[in-house]
Formats: structure tokens, sequence, C-alpha cells
């Protein structure tokens, strides 16, 4: 079994990235949720790992620079670089960024692969300024997500899925190195898609998914997480992530 961020991105970040490159809105609110959260201002710096293809720097609000740490090499090369964008490499545990270089740290959906996550919390608390904002998001353990993902995507991928997710302890976790004002959300998201074929292609394609039909994929989409029309059109997805968000004393 593949069971490190940096492997199984590896092995498969090409499918995933063309997934997110067909339907860059699909996940739009999951990708505005930590923005929303943390408000970054014209001017400031947010630290983003493991930054997968760099997808939230299209969401910053103009003047905003966005710095993505990326250890899988399929993701790296298609993270944006430009004068408000810059990429690193290399392990999230290590981040080779100065300390105190950054107003905001964030991390999406990436830390249930990873094997030491309170090393990634230190690391991106090292990275903040005092007074910076830090925002966590994931999947929450006993969600449907959860059972999604550790069970039908794990039956039906042959690099199966085995994510380690979190739950409130969450919390106690962030506040260990030194986090203040800690709060935990559990907001409920939709992905959103024109189509049911969308739909799949986009799931199949994101999570790897190789040993299901399409009514199968659509068939374990609607009886774990469940779909309903999208206003305007369409169908949205109903997904869930554990939102935890902080700020570094000073």
């Amino acid at each position: 079994m593949i069971d490190s961020y940096q492997q199984i991105f590896t092995a498969r970040g090409d499918a995933y990235h063309d997934a997110m490159a067909r339907w860059p809105d699909a996940r739009a609110e999951e990708l505005r949720l930590l923005v929303d959260a943390l408000g970054p201002r014209p001017g400031e710096t947010l630290v983003d790992a493991p930054a997968g293809g760099g997808y939230l720097a299209r969401w910053l609000p103009a003047g905003v620079r966005f710095v993505a740490v990326e250890p899988a090499r399929p993701f790296f090369e298609r993270c944006p670089e430009g004068p408000l964008h810059a990429r690193v490499s290399g392990p999230l545990t290590k981040i080779e960024l100065r300390s105190g270089c950054a107003e905001l740290a964030t991390s999406l959906a990436g830390l249930h692969h990873e094997p030491d996550p309170d090393a990634v919390f230190s690391e991106l608390l090292r990275v903040l300024r005092p007074g910076g904002r830090l925002g966590i998001a994931d999947v929450r353990a006993g969600s449907a997500p959860d059972r999604f993902l550790n069970g039908f995507v794990h039956a039906h991928a042959s690099q199966g899925h085995e994510g380690v997710f979190f739950d409130d302890t969450l919390a106690d976790r962030l506040a260990a190195p030194g986090l203040a004002d800690v709060r935990l959300r559990r907001p409920p998201l939709r992905w959103r898609f024109a189509r049911d074929r969308d739909l799949v292609a986009f799931v199949r394609g994101l999570f790897g998914i190789d040993r299901a039909s399409d009514a199968g994929i659509r068939a374990g989409v609607e009886e774990i997480l469940g779909t309903e029309p999208a206003p305007g059109g369409g169908l949205a997805l109903r997904w869930e992530l554990l939102v935890a968000t902080g700020r570094k004393p000073g």
C-alpha cells in the first residue's frame, strides 16, 4: 500500500490535477473556505502546505502573495510562479522558509496522508509571524467523506485509501505547539457539477478509482455522500470538512 502524501501523489498527481483542471470550479466552495475564514489582505503572504497544484491561489484577493509548499513532483511542477506566486519543494515537516515569513498559513485536505501531521503543525506555526493566522481543514473522522474515502475508494482504487482523519482533539494538537484562540467548525460543503457524468469523471480522477464502473461510482456517491439539485441547475455533491483556525501569539 502506498501510504504517504508524497508517494501517493507522485503516483497519481497527474490524474488528480487533470480533474481539477477540467472542472476548476467544482470545489470552489471548499477552496474558498480557509480564505474566507482567515481574511487575507493585500500585502500579506500566505503559505499553503501541501499546496497540491496551487489551487488555492486562484481564490485569494488581489495583492496577496501565495507560497506553495509541495513535496509531490507532479503537483509542484504545476504550482504557479510569478511576482505574487512562489513555490517550495521539500518535506512538509521541514519547510524551506525562514521563520516568521508569513501572515497566514493554510493546509487544505492533504494532511490525512501525512505520517507526522503534528510536525507539520509546528512548521506552519514557525513560518508565521507573531499575530499570524493559521487555518487547517481536513476530513473529519467518522464523517460521510471518511466512509467514502476509506471505504468505497479504498475498495475500488488499486492504490487504496487509508487516510488518518482528524477529530475534535485537533484543537488540542494545534494548541500544543502554541496556537492560540483555536476554533473548530464543521461547515457543510457542496461540490458542484453541470451533469452526472462530470461528477463521476471528477471523482474517478481525483481519487484514482480504477476498479469501479461509472454506474458503480455514481451509486457509491449517492449512497454514502448524497447529492441534491444545485441552485441554477446541475447537481451538488454533499461534502464536509473539519475546520480549525487560530493565531500565533504575539
